[in-house]
């Protein structure tokens, strides 16, 4: 299906620069975009840095005996006392991301936002597919929440968040804490989130030529993290199999015009609004695939503000 796109030019402009992916090959990809992170920082390419927050890395308990799980806690450093906390899922299709991945997003919220960040390094597929990276990103909540004290979280105040597989995986969070009497969970916060292993939405059946994220690529990203047999998908693999929203924390979800994640995204706000969730949602346009903090732009630059400030109203007193 041929779509015309009107994109922001800021974000076109680099958006049309970044590479093709071949998300089937892992290791080829994940080459591709390390020679190209090192040659934009031979081009003088900055690591985002704020002096009002320190950065501790360190590793967590896995979950039932699994490895330990690597994070990296964003701590402000006039933080006296407890108030809230940011989970933070990176994204990468499941098989691509690191700790450097959630840098930027991380700490933007420790910096900006007054939170206490935790980046979470998540195994990744095909190495370790379903339910390995679930089951990290589970561990570090409920880890957070039991070291709350220690953070300087309130425990009332726990937000998780994350873009694409992270989006994928924050909604994931979400429904375990709740059925399995986890954690609270005050506010999930989707950045255009991967939620249907199905690939049939108008967005994905249209997004063969978009930029940074095409429709190919979810679909050899979802035969790499829960093979190719879709008779019996989890929920906790993919939300939108989820028969049931309710009871679920509130929701801030953010989506891209031009993006093949677009739909699954709004359908999954709308159905949970429909389960009595309460939902702030945004949908930018002229953008692209994790445009927020791919290019300095004005729309960027506002998308990330407003993520902040939903942040704030989510977490105040």
């Amino acid at each position: 299906m041929s779509t015309n796109r009107i994109y922001h030019p800021e974000i076109e402009a680099v958006a049309s620069m970044f590479p093709r992916l071949d998300i089937a090959n892992a290791d080829e990809t994940r080459a591709t975009l390390d020679a190209m992170f090192e040659a934009a920082v031979a081009q003088g390419l900055q690591r985002p840095f704020d002096d009002r927050v320190e950065e501790i890395n360190r590793s967590i308990p896995g979950l039932n005996g699994a490895p330990d799980v690597p994070v990296r806690i964003y701590m402000p450093k006039n933080r006296s006392q407890a108030g809230p906390g940011f989970v933070n899922y990176h994204g990468g299709g499941f098989v691509l991301g690191d700790l450097e991945s959630g840098h930027a997003r991380s700490l933007k919220m420790a910096a900006e936002g007054g939170a206490v960040s935790i980046s979470v390094d998540y195994r990744l597929a095909p190495e370790n597919p379903f339910p390995a990276g679930s089951e990290d990103c589970y561990a570090a909540l409920q880890w957070v929440a039991d070291n709350a004290e220690e953070l300087k979280i309130d425990p009332a105040k726990i937000v998780i968040g994350g873009d694409s597989a992270g989006g994928n995986l924050t909604a994931v969070v979400a429904l375990m804490a709740r059925d399995l009497g986890g954690p609270k969970v005050a506010f999930q916060m989707l950045f255009y989130p991967v939620i249907d292993d199905r690939c049939d939405t108008p967005s994905m059946k249209s997004g063969e030529g978009t930029y940074i994220w095409n429709s190919q690529n979810s679909v050899d990203m979802w035969n790499q993290y829960i093979g190719d047999d879709r008779s019996d998908v989890s929920p906790y693999a993919a939300p939108a199999r989820a028969k049931d929203l309710s009871g679920l924390p509130s929701a801030y979800v953010l989506t891209c015009e031009h993006d093949p994640l677009r739909d699954e995204g709004l359908i999954y706000a709308m159905r949970l609004m429909a389960a009595g969730i309460q939902v702030e949602l945004h949908n930018y346009p002229g953008t692209v695939h994790a445009f927020d903090f791919l290019a300095p732009s004005e729309i960027s630059t506002r998308a990330v503000n407003e993520c902040i400030e939903a942040f704030k109203r989510a977490v105040a007193d």
